[in-house]
């Protein structure tokens, strides 16, 4: 009984992780749309490269605080941006 508790419980924090790693992903009422605009630059570029894309303002949010650095050691960078 009490491996089929524990296998329960384990179950259920999976899915709660899940659910809470998806929740910036999905679409909240009044969201809005942004503009995501990302500078980045690798040490084997010459100079660095830019892309735009449009995504929700929660979604750009999320991926400038998780993908933003700066190496000051290699001069590798990427810079997100997210503008109306």
């Amino acid at each position: 009984m009490q491996i089929k508790l524990s296998t329960a419980r384990d179950m259920l924090v999976a899915a709660l992780l899940l659910f809470l790693l998806a929740l910036p992903f999905l679409p909240i009422p009044g969201d809005g749309v942004a503009r995501m605009r990302v500078h980045f630059r690798t040490g084997q570029m010459a100079d660095p490269r830019a892309f735009t894309t449009e995504t929700s303002r929660s979604v750009c949010t999320v991926m400038a605080a998780a993908l933003s650095y700066e190496d000051a050691d290699t001069g590798e960078y990427t810079h997100v941006v997210c503008g109306e």
